[in-house]
């Protein structure tokens, strides 16, 4: 027999044989050469436990790069990103939003010198992007920690900020008034990454505040003036303002509804964490963020959620009082105050019940005194005056539009309204708050120099005036003597809505003030002329203010003509109770 030759063992270097993987033999091998690890060869007695040991010893271990430029969302995930642009592969194949970190070392490190020692005064410049209040690098909640388009349902959101963190957002040294508001911009919020989300902000700066406000001008445009300085600064205030710009978009784009929910979760969680914290430092973080959510509710005219954030702002207002009396509050705080002011007597006509702050007189003290001087020179070189901030909240006197107040008093008074004693009694409330109304201008010589000196001469006060004076006649008449429209003062009440409403021009910055006029009118006409008169306005405020709660009332009216017309002629149909009973998030004002 031949003898065959004994077979050439292969050569495997000790790494990957202690790893049990196949070896391509070379020295090194590919394996230790992709890792970047020595390759040895392995030895006979390689099993021994020493010799294995001594090698773990010396192993060093494999070179990985960790890099942190990959996605917003991988991150959040904790998942390696391959980093392809514009999409990611994760976030291709799981359908989630692909949002990329902009490089801002440098100005990290120079917003916490700015934190740390005091800088002067900036120089006016063309542009808000370098304000001071615009830093929002110390500031440890950005939005773009969560996906885009997330659904409601799977949103979790844990907040990562101490209420003193956030109360720490608020700066009385900065004034939110030394800003261009002729240049606003996105650009001081550069962590809003999300397209979404630069869309809304972008919507509110440009269309929701100018809607909300009744100044023609931005400059007094007083939610401009003081929401975006103090959104810029403070997540709570910010997410809050996305919030309310997504339900002013709810009908015409209603895919960012979910992300508006998302952000509204967002700003009530945080604004419950922040509570507790209010009596011990400056309440306006808390107050402002409470008023926008009201607001956001209010406006999109299908959740009662608001009579929630309106009692909680009642706590707020006391506490921002207290405050006051140990100077702790900032200069923009009688913009909060008018503000609550004006959503609290507008929601009196849904509740029929007095406003939830019934002293006027000491909220009228704390707007008027609020700070004892400018916090700032620039503030100090433009003022604004008590008339224009009420003129650009309200729009019309506000001394007339508080007379709602006094009118759902009354019809909160029907309660007892059980024999002939209380009847007197109730008629002769009835007959005050009418006198009211009858004089409420003759301290300023009359309407039209009412309207010259609260209103700036717009030439549609002068109608807006009128028609809510009517509006507020028809409503007393109809708490007093019911919802008939056989009454000469009905006929004439409607008359004269509808008369002074045509008289203002469509897309006015005084169209919103109309709703109560409309629905007041609308409730009590029984023509077809004035139904299409006020339909065809209805349908345009639709498009020009946008908010939910325009076509909830042009709704309310149309089920109140159907019913009319479907039932006996001498029939009374209540848009009161037809309100109260199928529409209860819907608000009057």
């Amino acid at each position: 027999m031949t003898a065959t030759a004994p077979s050439r063992p292969r050569l495997v270097c000790a790494r990957c044989a202690d790893i049990k993987q196949a070896c391509d033999g070379a020295s090194p091998c590919s394996r230790c050469l992709r890792l970047s690890v020595p390759c040895l060869p392995k030895a006979r007695d390689h099993h021994r436990v020493g010799d294995v040991a001594a090698m773990n010893v010396v192993r060093p271990k494999a070179k990985v790069t960790r890099v942190h430029t990959g996605c917003s969302t991988c991150r959040k995930r904790r998942k390696k990103c391959d980093e392809l642009k514009p999409k990611c592969s994760d976030c291709r194949r799981l359908n989630l939003p692909c949002n990329w970190r902009t490089q801002r070392g440098h100005q990290r490190s120079t917003s916490s010198n700015m934190v740390t020692s005091p800088s002067p005064v900036p120089t006016p410049s063309p542009s808000i992007a370098h304000t001071p209040e615009f830093n929002q690098a110390n500031y440890g909640m950005m939005t773009d920690e969560f996906p885009a388009d997330m659904e409601f349902q799977e949103w979790s959101y844990q907040f990562p900020m101490s209420p003193d963190m956030l109360l720490d957002g608020i700066d009385d040294s900065t004034s939110p008034i030394a800003t261009d508001l002729s240049l606003l911009t996105p650009a001081p919020f550069p962590d809003l990454t999300s397209c979404e989300d630069r869309a809304l902000l972008n919507h509110f700066i440009h269309v929701v505040a100018p809607t909300l406000s009744r100044c023609r001008t931005v400059e007094g445009n007083a939610y401009l003036r003081y929401l975006l300085p103090m959104a810029s600064a403070n997540s709570i205030v910010l997410t809050s303002i996305l919030a309310l710009s997504a339900k002013h978009w709810r009908k015409c784009v209603p895919e960012l509804a979910a992300r508006g929910a998302v952000h509204q979760s967002q700003a009530t969680q945080s604004l419950a964490e922040l509570l507790p914290q209010v009596d011990k430092t400056a309440a306006d973080l808390a107050l402002i963020s409470s008023l926008v959510l009201c607001m956001a509710e209010l406006f999109d005219g299908e959740s009662t959620s608001w009579k929630l954030h309106l009692t909680g702002a009642k706590r707020l207002l006391d506490a921002l009082r207290t405050q006051k009396r140990h100077g702790g509050i900032a200069s923009h705080h009688r913009f909060l105050v008018r503000l609550y002011r004006f959503l609290d007597s507008a929601a009196t006509t849904s509740t029929c019940r007095p406003p939830i702050v019934e002293d006027v007189q000491a909220q009228d003290d704390l707007a008027a005194n609020g700070t004892e001087g400018p916090s700032n020179p620039s503030e100090a070189s433009q003022p604004v005056s008590d008339t224009e901030e009420d003129f650009a909240v309200y729009g019309i006197p506000k001394a007339l539009f508080h007379l709602v107040d006094r009118v759902n008093t009354v019809a909160y008074q029907r309660r007892f309204r059980k024999d002939d004693a209380s009847d007197v009694e109730f008629r002769r409330q009835a007959a005050k708050v009418e006198q009211l109304i009858d004089s409420w201008s003759y301290e300023y010589g009359g309407i039209s120099q009412a309207v010259s000196k609260l209103c700036y001469g717009d030439p549609d006060a002068y109608h807006a005036v009128t028609a809510f004076e009517w509006a507020l006649r028809l409503r007393l008449h109809q708490i007093v003597e019911g919802y008939g429209l056989g009454d000469p003062i009905v006929s004439a009440a409607v008359h004269g809505i509808v008369d002074s409403i045509q008289m203002i021009r469509y897309g006015s910055p005084l169209e919103p003030c109309l709703l109560f006029p409309l629905v007041m009118a609308g409730g009590a006409c029984s023509s077809l002329e004035h139904r299409l008169i006020l339909q065809d306005r209805l349908l345009i405020m639709e498009r020009t203010c946008g908010f939910g709660y325009i076509y909830n009332a042009r709704e309310l009216l149309e089920r109140v003509w159907k019913r009319r017309k479907e039932s006996a002629s001498s029939a009374i149909v209540n848009w009161a109770r037809i309100r109260f009973e199928e529409m209860e998030g819907l608000v009057i004002f």
